[in-house]
């Protein structure tokens, strides 16, 4: 903020000097004929050794000022590049809102990855402005525009002139990035260890289910990352395909063979009456489901059976095509929506037949199961073993996950930083050496109209 006092303390000195200087002639011209006027002026010499030297000094300590002021200033250009962009929408489908380059959010984020000190969030907040790079005009439809492209400015304050400006500016940059991927791309947490179950008290088998959601989540957003970036390489040089591999593989192993087989090959549970009552007690309600979706089959079945078999052939109604000539097409008849129920009904009774059967076969297990307590200290140990092994596969998945959003941020929002140019500084130089030198000039001029 020095810098900036000073220039245009240089700058009201000057301007200062030119106006008495003007004031001066004006005032001193009366005591002095038409002639005489236009003589002085012819006499004074354009070019002296004190107007140079007054124009290169105060030039020279205006342009050092100018400079430090010009760093305090630095510009931005935000270009979103993915296809959405052109809809003024986020990568999501979300409305797109330019503010949030330099939102709150976004604001602490940099200062928080700079450690930026002695600054808070108004405050830098206030030293930066964003607007569209092209502007459009609502009042014509022919001047339409959705800018893909946004100007970010930061001016140093009197609370932010002790900091880098390009630095700041390439804070809140990166800091927008991340903002972005974290609430528009691809969302995936690990669970906290306070929305986790108690295992200790959780039936054995009721964690086995639990381990296989939380693993098929961790799969579901492997495969699904998969798709977007199949050939994408973190940079431990591994792809989202060789990572759900091996969570498949852990999965397989460790929690459907290791667990759950050691579990039902000693028979053991928390408590084994409760739990074999809650199991038939299962099996009771599905039998009703097997019972009604058989039925469902049947009547379908019989509804079947009263169609013609001369009407299930073809059926043919008068219709026309795109260009407007007539024909006889063919169409569906209740028969067929009968087929799709039957069949969706049969899949029900299957899925309700093993059901049961599985429920079956763990109180079968539990019944013939004995007490030991090595193998539920076993079990334990395997349990907690797996619980870590599922939150390492959720934080790799998460790595890889941000490294690709990263990377595909870097290819769809590119950011170009630049300060003020060598050249506008030149110019703004000369621009001042000039006035400069008028004032000088004039000053000089006014010294030679006689008081009275």
């Amino acid at each position: 903020m020095i810098s900036t006092l000073l220039q245009k303390l240089i700058l009201a000195v000057v301007g200062l000097l030119l106006v008495v200087s003007a004031l001066t002639i004006y005032f001193r011209s009366k005591n002095v004929t038409k002639k005489e006027f236009f003589n002085i002026f012819k006499s004074t010499r354009l070019v002296s050794a004190w107007i140079l030297f007054f124009v290169i000094i105060i030039s020279g300590v205006f342009g050092i000022f100018n400079h430090m002021k010009a760093k305090q200033s630095v510009t931005a250009v935000v270009a979103l590049n993915y296809s959405e962009a052109s809809q003024a929408q986020n990568s999501n489908g979300t409305r797109y809102n330019m503010a949030e380059i330099i939102c709150d959010e976004v604001v602490g984020k940099a200062i928080e990855m700079g450690a930026l000190e002695n600054v808070t969030v108004k405050q830098l907040k206030n030293c930066l402005c964003v607007y569209p790079y092209i502007q459009g005009d609502v009042n014509d439809k022919s001047n339409y525009l959705i800018s893909t492209e946004f100007i970010v400015e930061y001016h140093a304050s009197k609370h932010t002139d002790h900091l880098d400006a390009e630095n700041v500016i390439t804070l809140i940059t990166s800091a927008y990035k991340d903002y972005y991927i974290e609430k528009y791309t691809d969302k995936f947490s690990i669970t906290s260890k306070e929305d986790k179950p108690d295992y200790s008290t959780m039936e054995y088998m009721d964690t086995v289910t639990y381990f296989n959601k939380e693993i098929t989540a961790v799969l579901n957003y492997l495969y699904g990352m998969a798709e977007k970036g199949p050939s994408f390489v973190t940079k431990n040089n591994t792809t989202f395909h060789a990572i759900a591999a091996k969570v498949h593989t852990f999965k397989e192993t460790q929690i459907d063979q290791n667990l759950k087989s050691l579990i039902l090959q000693h028979g053991i549970a928390r408590n084994k009456a409760n739990y074999i009552d809650r199991l038939s007690y299962q099996n009771k309600n599905t039998d009703f489901d097997k019972q009604r979706n058989n039925a469902s089959f049947n009547l379908c079945n019989q509804a079947i059976d009263m169609y013609s078999e001369e009407m299930t052939r073809v059926v043919l109604v008068p219709t026309w095509d795109e260009s407007g000539k007539y024909y006889m097409g063919r169409t569906k008849v209740g028969i067929d929506e009968l087929s799709v129920m039957a069949t969706t009904f049969s899949d029900n009774v299957a899925s309700n037949e093993k059901e049961i059967m599985d429920n079956n076969l763990v109180i079968g297990k539990m019944q013939a199961g004995a007490e030991n307590n090595s193998a539920n200290a076993e079990v334990d140990a395997l349990i907690t073993s797996i619980d870590e092994s599922i939150d390492n596969f959720t934080i790799e998945a998460i790595n890889a996950g941000r490294e690709y959003s990263n990377y595909r941020m870097n290819q769809c929002i590119a950011v170009s930083i630049s300060g003020t140019s060598l050249f506008s500084e030149l110019k703004t130089i000369i621009i001042f050496a000039f006035l400069s030198y008028i004032a000088a000039f004039v000053f000089a001029v006014s010294k030679k109209f006689p008081r009275a």
